[in-house]
């Protein structure tokens, strides 16, 4: 007895994206239904219901220095190395000049695609389980921060780091459009205006185009974040008070939308992220890490986790040679990854810089830290961590 397409279609939504790759070649039908728009949706939303993945991406590894992306599956202790979709990172050349730099890739991630870039000429789009990619034109933030750089002569100082603000990756919620938007303060590129905002809209004219920008600076240490059609960013680390921005990919417009539970920011001691599909932000203040959830209904804080970072000194310190000791000046905010649905209230957390590996899951209940893998591989550069809902998505 043959069963009817529709009750294999919704078996199949619920199978590992690895499995349904090979599954195409069933036959034309289920080839046909697995690359359709509408089962890619449905695909992740049923992903979404589950406990993520956590990409671990190493920006700078191996004789080649390729950017190297694992991921852990929550409930295994392997860590898994996927294929390097994107090209190797190639020197930078600086005009009229003999010599030329390197810079490696920095990431965002969008319902299970990622974002891979430079700060000065490349950018692309991958799914790492389909190994899916897609090259995008430089934008005119690439452009400055080169001019920059051929400017200095290639000779890097603090003084140029605020010309490296991150890229941000997200969607329209009520259209489905896929955008990228690089906002970027206009100071350091000695514009007149306040900030610069550039968008490339995927599914209308495939162009970077500007529009109106953020009345307020933004702190450009850190990565825009995004949750339900927007994306958002802390303002300036000089503004007294520390607020949250954000702007709706729908119209493109920038809303101040609340206070954060703190006054001042700072590289090490602040982090914004999603838990629970919630806007949050996590601040370091010696003993303790704070993560407050914002509630949208009445736009306030709610703390939701605070994690004593004495308990477990060693998970959260710098490794510092003899006869250097530990200070809490060199224990940045582990990162919040995701709140796990089977585990109740389990927060997984990352620690890029840590002395021990570096991936742990945090029990609320019992304040204790375990290991979720024992890393196997040398650091070579920083690395940055995030968790993705596995899918089929790609952007034609």
């Amino acid at each position: 007895m043959e069963l009817p397409h529709g009750l294999i279609r919704d078996i199949l939504e619920k199978l590992p994206v690895k499995s349904l790759l090979r599954f195409k070649s069933v036959s034309t039908q289920w080839k046909s239904t697995i690359e359709s728009a509408y089962f890619k949706k449905k695909q992740l939303l049923y992903s979404q219901l589950q406990d993520p993945d956590i990409l671990i991406t190493n920006r700078c590894e191996g004789v080649d220095k390729e950017h190297v992306t694992r991921m852990f599956t929550i409930g295994s202790s392997d860590l898994i190395k996927l294929p390097n979709v994107c090209p190797v990172p190639m020197p930078i050349p600086l005009e009229n000049k003999k010599s030329s730099f390197c810079y490696t890739y920095s990431v965002c991630g969008c319902d299970g695609m990622i974002c891979y870039y430079n700060y000065f000429t490349c950018i692309y789009l991958v799914n790492p389980n389909t190994r899916w990619l897609r090259s995008v034109p430089q934008a005119g933030h690439q452009e400055a921060a080169l001019k920059v750089m051929n400017k200095i002569h290639g000779t890097w100082t603090e003084d140029n780091d605020g010309i490296l603000c991150n890229l941000g990756f997200g969607k329209d919620k009520f259209t489905g459009r896929y955008k990228l938007v690089w906002l970027y303060n206009s100071f350091e590129f000695t514009l007149s205006n306040t900030t610069v905002c550039e968008v490339y809209d995927f599914n209308n004219t495939n162009t970077w185009r500007y529009v109106t920008a953020s009345p307020v600076r933004i702190f450009d240490e850190q990565a825009p974040v995004h949750l339900d059609g927007s994306l958002y960013w802390f303002t300036d680390e000089y503004i007294t008070d520390t607020k949250v921005l954000s702007f709706d990919i729908h119209t493109e417009k920038f809303h101040m939308i609340a206070e954060a539970p703190f006054f001042e920011v700072g590289e090490k001691e602040i982090i914004m992220c999603t838990l629970n599909n919630r806007l949050c932000v996590s601040q370091k203040e010696w003993p303790k890490q704070e993560i407050w959830s914002l509630n949208n209904s009445d736009m306030t804080w709610e703390k939701i986790y605070s994690l004593d970072l004495q308990t477990d000194y060693d998970w959260f310190t710098d490794y510092l040679p003899p006869p250097c000791t530990y200070s809490p000046d060199v224990v940045p905010c582990a990162i919040p990854v995701a709140v796990l649905k089977n585990k109740k209230k389990t927060l997984v957390l990352y620690y890029p810089r840590a002395k021990n590996p570096n991936l742990l899951m945090y029990d609320p209940e019992s304040r204790s830290y375990d290991l979720c893998f024992v890393r196997d591989y040398i650091v070579h550069s920083c690395e940055s961590s995030f968790s993705c809902f596995p899918s089929l998505m790609s952007i034609v």
